[in-house]
């Protein structure tokens, strides 16, 4: 007799199993997610491609939630403009152009701004004081325009900066915005 109850249960592991299976794919994953974070972010941005690329080449894992996203946006942010900052140092050193290392110099002062400004913000991350990475990053727009408006006045006419400078604009926007995303979440 203890087998004949045993099959009047079976039928409810089959029932049980298909109800699992529903629930587990209706419920999106969180990848999705992930990429919905991401697309949210970057259709804010000038450049969405170079936006997605920055986030996908640089997650830890795949289902990377907003604080991880804006991590991401604070590494990339920091590398760019030590990397930037470094570049103008060895032009300044390799010009002899008043006018252009002018420019120059003004470039410098606004990507060590922008530097100083990311490492203040990743420490603040790091210790979990949102706000205050806003407050670091706020700043970081207009000294990257320094830079941009320096290159652009007359008489340069030179601007080996460009795409640097193009792509500085979009990590701190990617910055701001995450963080953002991270402090209303």
């Amino acid at each position: 007799m203890a087998s004949a109850n045993k099959f009047h249960s079976c039928p409810r592991v089959p029932m049980l199993l298909v109800l699992f299976f529903l629930v587990i794919n209706i419920t999106p994953s969180s990848s999705q997610d992930t990429q919905q974070l991401i697309d949210h972010i970057c259709r804010q941005m000038e450049e969405y491609g170079f936006c997605s690329q920055t986030f996908k080449e640089n997650l830890k894992s795949p289902n990377s939630d907003i604080v991880a996203l804006t991590q991401i946006t604070i590494e990339r942010a920091t590398d760019n403009a030590t990397k930037t900052h470094d570049f103008i140092r060895q032009l300044l050193d390799n010009t002899t152009d008043i006018a252009f290392k002018n420019a120059l110099t003004a470039c410098e002062h606004g990507y060590l701004v922008v530097m100083e400004s990311f490492d203040s913000a990743a420490v603040a991350f790091f210790q979990k004081d949102y706000d205050s990475v806003e407050t670091a990053e706020r700043v970081t727009p207009r000294a990257e325009a320094s830079c941009e408006d320096s290159l652009s006045t007359p008489p340069n006419t030179q601007n080996p900066l460009n795409d640097r400078n193009r792509q500085m604009r979009i990590l701190i926007a990617m910055a701001l915005v995450s963080v953002h995303e991270l402090i209303q979440a």
